[in-house]
């Protein structure tokens, strides 16, 4: 690196997002306050992406990330409304919401700028046993996991119930069971066949509940496992633009199925169909999350909640890893809690939860905890710990934007059904010689 990069890098950045943040301070109803936050936002999100094109995986994350920078710039320079609850339109508070995703980013930054950019490719196995149990879990998952009606049959989504098996989110822990079979399933081209296959039922019983997040996920799961090693960047260029393009594709069709059946084939696959947006409101998921964001922020700056139910809320969050949420109290889901005074649509971004709970201490603490596992999951990707980094990897669309307990709960999970599944090939491998090592 020259001098002129380090002097760019830890010189110029750090005393831009100072003097952004001195700024916010003093003049926190200002909109020009809210431009040079914003204004930063993008520069720095500018430069991870461009920083992390040869790691794939975390440069999907940094696009989605800057997603919600997109919502703002369409109020601040458009004067859109964002959101239909006015209580997180303020300038002020989206101008916090800036305030903590800079210092979020700005430490994920340091992590992730120059990293080793040696793809490892993921080594698998050959067990036949392990395979097909995960393959039948999977389809059990895919076909059984939910119930209701489709948005097909209900008129959109969000106008039906969506119940759970026994009333548990176990939906999303097809990626688990999904990942373990790929490991174990040597380089049989027949095995990837049946897992993918396996993985388009998934889909398809997701897209039939309107499930867009479940899609996005096994997306990015079936990239890592089978694309993240190619090096033509056109293929990664190409995966981007198709991803955008079905994902508001989908976002028209499940908003009014019935409608959009009606239309014919080229107008609902135009692109002005899609992305058309001619009205004051831009009303999107990125919106939604930011106001959810900021009714977090909201909460703890103006002492809406009383400190005891933030702490408590913080203990019943990560005792929620072990026990099943729907056993604990309101509090212990943020997310709704007090949705009668202050409503909202669910969600919010992980450094808006951190910061209820812990203030800027807790923003940092997760910046970092992220940032050690972008750094170091090239590193563990062929090692017992291999699951927990694959899973939180691939369910970044869920940690960061709805909920942190998939970084914590589920990549948990995975983890310790991934050993267990480990010491039962090691005992066919040692008792029956069954086992065949494989890599990919």
């Amino acid at each position: 690196m020259s001098y002129i990069q380090k002097f760019y890098l830890y010189i110029i950045l750090p005393l831009f997002f100072i003097f952004s943040s001195i700024l916010y301070l003093i003049y926190p109803l200002e909109k020009f306050t809210i431009q040079i936050l914003l204004f930063y936002s993008s520069l720095m999100m500018s430069i991870c992406f461009v920083s992390t094109l040869d790691r794939k995986i975390i440069n999907l994350f940094i696009l989605f990330s800057a997603s919600y920078l997109v919502p703002i710039f369409y109020n601040v320079f458009s004067n859109k409304i964002i959101t239909s609850y006015n209580h997180s339109n303020s300038i002020e508070i989206l101008s916090k919401y800036l305030l903590l995703y800079n210092l979020f980013f700005t430490i994920l930054f340091y992590f992730i700028y120059k990293q080793n950019t040696l793809t490892t490719e993921i080594r698998r196995k050959n067990n036949y046993l392990i395979y097909y149990i995960n393959v039948f879990i999977c389809l059990f998952i895919a076909f059984f996991s939910k119930s209701g009606e489709n948005i097909f049959t209900s008129g959109g989504y969000g106008l039906s119930e969506i119940n759970n098996l026994g009333g548990f989110a176990i939906g999303e822990y097809f990626l688990i069971f999904f990942f373990v079979a790929y490991k174990y399933s040597g380089d049989s081209k027949f095995k990837s066949y049946i897992l993918l296959i396996t993985a388009l039922l998934y889909i398809s019983v997701s897209l039939a509940y309107g499930l867009r997040n479940e899609l996005i996920q096994i997306a990015i799961l079936i990239f890592i496992l089978y694309f993240n090693n190619k090096k033509r960047k056109i293929l990664y260029i190409t995966f981007i633009i198709l991803g955008l393009y079905f994902s508001s594709l989908f976002s028209v069709l499940r908003s009014d199925p019935i409608s959009f059946m009606q239309n014919s084939f080229l107008e609902n696959m135009s692109l002005k169909n899609i992305f058309n947006n001619e009205n004051e409101l831009y009303i999107t998921h990125q919106g939604d999350v930011v106001h959810s964001s900021s009714r977090l922020i909201n909460f703890r700056d103006n002492k809406i909640i009383d400190n005891s139910i933030i702490y408590s809320s913080s203990i019943l969050f990560f005792s929620s890893i072990i026990i099943p949420q729907k056993y604990l109290p309101e509090q212990s889901n943020m997310a709704s809690y007090k949705q009668d005074e202050y409503p909202v649509g669910g969600g919010g971004n992980i450094f808006a939860f951190f910061y209820f709970w812990f203030s800027y201490p807790g923003v940092i603490a997760i910046a970092c905890f992220i940032g050690v596992i972008f750094k170091f999951y090239p590193k563990y990707i062929n090692t017992i710990y291999c699951s927990y980094f694959i899973i939180t990897l691939v369910t970044f669309p869920r940690w960061f934007s709805y909920s942190p307990i998939n970084l914590f709960k589920m990549a948990v999970y995975g983890l310790i059904l991934y050993f267990i599944f480990s010491l039962i090939d090691s005992l066919i491998k040692n008792n029956f010689k069954l086992y065949k090592y494989e890599s990919s």
